[in-house]
């Protein structure tokens, strides 16, 4: 099967992250908020899927990674592959703001972070900017997507504020097995994201396949032992958080190690993404809805920082534009990006808010918030 053919099914195959990302957080709201909760999802991938082409023609951006032929780019499967990380990044991070987030700021400030924030971590680990020039290895958006996506979810949840009850009201999930089917989705979509990015050869695609299905299950185990020694109960909401935590930590590193290894980066993220979420979370108090910092910012980073300790060319002779040059120089380089990535995020993101709130609210007013926001956003609702 030749690299088109290949990239054409991973696409196909990683647009199903989007639906799943929709169902898993749909679910998890309260029944006033299921339908604006999924409706976010698609208009990051409305967003992105016209956004990222005119971005490529004004700044020939995330494109590089993929093909020497810039005049074949726009007409090829790349630029839908990139449009739709794209909209996953920000539909995660619609995740920390659910159930309190105006529909206007969401997409305004989608189009700024997309353009200023998210573009410009593209360039730095995917088209030759100054990280992948240091060595930095990022094979499927660990720091791109996850880093980017779980910082800016972290700072906008602290700038937004908590929604109304928070730590007072309980917050229970109103349909458990639609969560259960979107997951399902992401772990399908997710062999499509990882194993076809870059341009490995389809030995090396294969290999990274086994490697997220390896990572996501020890992780999924992980959490769920985790919650069983704490709560005398494992959970299927567990469970399948952990296996997400797994494929994020798995990302910037599948096409890199081998089966063991991502074994311990699955477990790994099983652990400490359990703990942030249930124990450092309310410890510092913030209302990350969704938990996209617990998931994604945390399980992005440890996977970085793991690529740098197991990343081995004997699984793979090359990185992303040559060849990397293992530990303790490339645990460095993984160090290096996710500093850099966590400081402009979290500065880029703070700075764009504060830009944008001075002239649109992010939050709905509190009698809509009451009400729910199906039916003051959408005037449609998912129950009767």
């Amino acid at each position: 099967m030749n690299q088109t053919a290949w990239l054409l099914i991973s696409t196909t195959l990683l647009l199903l992250t989007l639906p799943g990302v929709a169902l898993f957080y749909g679910g998890m709201v309260r029944k006033k908020n299921v339908l604006n909760t999924m409706a976010l999802p698609l208009l990051a991938l409305v967003l992105a899927s016209v956004e990222w082409p005119v971005l490529s023609e004004v700044l020939p951006i995330g494109l590089g990674v993929w093909t020497g032929n810039p005049a074949q780019e726009g007409q090829s499967p790349v630029l839908m592959h990139h449009s739709i990380a794209c909209a996953l990044a920000l539909a995660l991070v619609a995740g920390a703001l659910v159930e309190r987030m105006r529909i206007a700021f969401f997409l305004i400030f989608g189009l700024l972070w997309v353009a200023f924030v998210y573009s410009t971590v593209v360039q730095w680990l995917w088209d030759g900017g100054w990280l992948t020039n240091l060595g930095a290895l990022d094979f499927a958006g660990g720091a791109v997507i996850h880093i980017s996506a779980g910082v800016t979810a972290l700072a906008l949840a602290v700038l937004v504020g908590p929604r109304q009850g928070y730590g007072r009201t309980e917050m229970m999930p109103n349909h458990l097995p639609l969560s259960f089917c979107g997951a399902s989705f992401i772990c399908v979509g997710w062999f499509g994201f990882s194993a076809g990015m870059g341009r490995a050869p389809i030995t090396v695609a294969t290999g990274a396949v086994v490697a997220i299905q390896v990572a996501a299950a020890a992780a999924a185990m992980a959490w769920t032992a985790a919650e069983w020694l704490q709560r005398d109960k494992p959970t299927m909401l567990g469970s399948v958080s952990g296996a997400i935590a797994g494929l994020v930590a798995i990302s910037p590193a599948a096409g890199y190690v081998g089966p063991l290894s991502a074994m311990v980066i699955g477990s790994g993220a099983g652990v400490l993404c359990y703990m942030v979420v249930n124990f450092v979370k309310p410890i510092l108090g913030y209302d990350d809805s969704l938990d996209v910092f617990g998931m994604h910012g945390v399980g992005g980073t440890w996977g970085m920082i793991a690529t740098g300790l197991f990343a081995s060319t004997a699984v793979n002779p090359e990185g992303s534009d040559g060849l990397f040059y293992g530990y303790p120089y490339q645990f460095a380089a993984q160090l290096a990006a996710v500093l850099g990535v966590w400081i402009f995020v979290g500065t880029a993101t703070v700075l764009l808010f504060k830009g944008l709130e001075s002239v649109l609210s992010p939050r709905v007013d509190e009698e809509s918030e009451i009400v729910g926001l199906d039916l003051t956003q959408h005037g449609e609702r998912a129950y009767q």
